[in-house]
């Protein structure tokens, strides 16, 4: 087995954006480019920026991050049962094998490609392209003297710190989340078309018949927690946030306090990577990515 290179890994990562990066281009930009197109002809209405310009441009600026990152990793998961067999169906598997990366190397260059550095690219993309939305709405609702109306290096500035909350939440949310997409992904690996809906099949009729039949919903209460990990990853404590927008509401000279914020939400974030379930999430899905392991180098 080869030692790890980071050359050869970035030229795995090289070799994955040669192949998808048409499908990710159209991902990132097709959605902007309609709203652009779109905007001269549609209504916009209920939008409050006369009397909150900086913090409705700051809530447009993060809501198209957000809808670009939403559709963006969507596409994603659903591409990545796929990946485990994409070699062996396009009839590669000799070509890559045949070079000096490691089964690890070429494996985990696909899986982070797709399940987080093209999503952390929409949320970026979607972050720059925000300003320009909300600049665009703006003049459609108020003309240029709305545009003009909002502080738009305090709105940049306030947007910041919140982007790289997202930034960081957007990995963990990936960590927390990793044991059910290696499942699936090391599932269609092993049993091609029959993959995913065995790992379905598995743990709906499974955890069903715990529950019924022994009283002991094992299998919800697992999902259910990784998936409250997945979403406190994103947003940690909804309860702060909730309460300061409310004040805002009240008195909009209220500074956004984004920074401070920001970095609270961040915090209890990683303090809940102490939980055993994050733990026996990973150790799940490193058992799972052996499996992938295993798998490719039985495939010549």
């Amino acid at each position: 087995m080869n030692a790890f290179s980071s050359s050869r890994f970035s030229t795995l990562l090289l070799r994955e954006w040669m192949q998808h990066k048409r499908g990710w281009l159209i991902t990132l930009f097709l959605p902007l480019g309609l709203f652009f197109v779109l905007l001269p002809f549609g209504q916009v209405q209920g939008m409050p920026i006369d009397q909150f310009p900086l913090q409705m441009a700051v809530a447009l600026t993060l809501a198209t991050a957000a809808g670009v990152f939403g559709i963006t990793w969507i596409s994603a998961m659903f591409q990545m049962p796929g990946l485990a067999r994409r070699d062996v169906q396009d009839r590669s598997i000799e070509f890559w094998l045949s070079l000096p990366a490691s089964h690890s190397e070429s494996i985990g260059a696909t899986l982070l490609a797709h399940a987080l550095l093209v999503p952390l690219a929409a949320l970026l993309v979607g972050a720059i392209a925000g300003p320009l939305m909300a600049s665009g709405l703006f003049i459609k609702q108020g003309g240029f003297a709305a545009w003009a109306s909002v502080p738009w290096g305090t709105a940049i500035a306030a947007t910041l710190p919140i982007l790289l909350r997202a930034v960081l939440g957007v990995l963990l949310m990936t960590l927390w989340l990793s044991p059910l997409i290696m499942l699936v992904v090391a599932a269609s690996a092993w049993l091609k078309r029959w993959g995913v809906p065995a790992v379905v099949l598995t743990l709906g009729l499974g955890g069903l018949a715990l529950d019924q039949f022994y009283n002991w919903p094992i299998v919800e209460q697992l999902l259910e927690r990784q998936l409250e990990g997945a979403s406190q990853a994103l947003l940690s404590d909804h309860l702060v946030l909730g309460q300061h927008l409310s004040k805002m509401a009240e008195d909009p000279s209220l500074p956004l306090n984004a920074g401070a914020l920001a970095a609270h939400d961040a915090w209890l974030a990683l303090q809940a990577l102490a939980s055993p379930h994050f733990i026996g999430g990973l150790a799940l899905a490193a058992l799972c990515f052996g499996l992938l392991v295993l798998k490719r180098s039985r495939s010549h």
